[in-house]
């Protein structure tokens, strides 16, 4: 099992992780560290040499309030090889979002 920690940008979409071969993604973490304000976040799936588009959305403008973490770990994704989870914050507050992908690898 492996870990990837990132901090998501807002001037574009940040890869906050990309498949080396075959993984499977276990849970994806996006913890708010700003102490006051809300931040709005887009996850994207892209598929290899893709780039985030409306189709690629599986998460759009979800609010994550101050200090907080939203998890997913209800399903679990498979990816193939260049595969990539990319995530952007949407209100303008640069580097608070941490994002951390626990993924192995099948």
């Amino acid at each position: 099992m492996a870990i990837t920690n990132t901090l998501i940008l807002t001037t574009t979409a940040t890869t906050v992780f990309t498949a080396v071969g075959d993984q499977a993604i276990t849970t994806v973490m996006f913890c708010n560290t700003d102490p006051v304000n809300t931040c709005l976040l887009d996850v994207h799936v892209v598929p290899a040499a893709g780039v985030p588009t409306t189709a690629t959305t599986i998460l759009k403008s979800l609010s994550l309030p101050a200090t907080e973490t939203f998890v997913m770990d209800a399903e679990k994704l498979i990816l193939s090889n260049g595969d990539s989870i990319q995530a952007q914050e949407k209100a303008g507050y640069n580097q608070v979002v941490a994002a951390t992908v626990s993924s192995v690898s099948i």
